[in-house]
């Protein structure tokens, strides 16, 4: 196909404003500049592959829907027909259920241990642990979700202080405190990531 980029631009540009967004509104939803997306919907540039993937999951469509040329009329009406959010809200939920249903099984499975060398009343941190992997677990769906970043750090963040906090209790050493010194670069990193993301193109 000759003229890719504007095929893609104009299903781009088309989708967006059968959603009712604004090129800023898009590119906070996305986590990329609106000057980007301005330049992909003009057909001035071909996002990557990557890119076209966010785009693809993002409107609930397939690659192959961006890449493919069609009337105005059919790609807003693909949009207007896409499932609408309710199920996401409902499988991050799910998900944390079935957390604590595996943190409450392994909690009570100490009544049906016969073995006296298992610690029967040392499986209380199950549940302390169940608090870092649901928020890493959170973090990771609401960047599949909902492609928010803020929101994807600031679960990833409390996850990984939570992990932090957890990962001393029931051990008897003094020099633990030195894991919630090297959350610091961790937590730097993350925001650099976020914000290195956010400018790419």
């Amino acid at each position: 196909m000759e003229n890719l980029p504007a095929v893609v631009g104009k299903n781009l540009q088309t989708l967006r404003k059968a959603k009712g967004m604004t090129q800023q509104d898009l590119a906070r939803q996305i986590n990329y500049s609106d000057k980007s997306i301005s330049k992909w919907e003009l057909g001035y540039a071909l996002p990557s592959v990557d890119i076209l993937l966010d785009f693809a999951s993002f409107y609930g469509v397939t690659l192959d829907f961006l890449v493919s040329e069609h009337q105005e009329e059919e790609v807003k009406k693909t949009a207007s027909v896409q499932p609408k959010d309710v199920n996401r809200p409902t499988i991050m939920a799910m998900t944390l259920a079935v957390l604590i249903l595996i943190a409450i099984a392994v909690f009570f499975s100490r009544y049906f241990f016969t073995d006296e060398s298992i610690d029967k009343n040392g499986l209380w941190p199950v549940f302390l642990w169940m608090i870092p992997i649901g928020l890493f677990l959170m973090a990771a769906e609401t960047h599949l979700f909902y492609h928010n970043s803020l929101g994807t750090l600031i679960l990833a963040s409390c996850a990984l202080w939570a992990l932090l906090i957890v990962i001393p209790l029931g051990t008897q050493r003094d020099d633990l405190w030195l894991l919630m010194v090297a959350g610091v670069p961790i937590e730097i990193i993350m925001i650099l990531w976020r914000n290195l993301k956010k400018r790419r193109d």
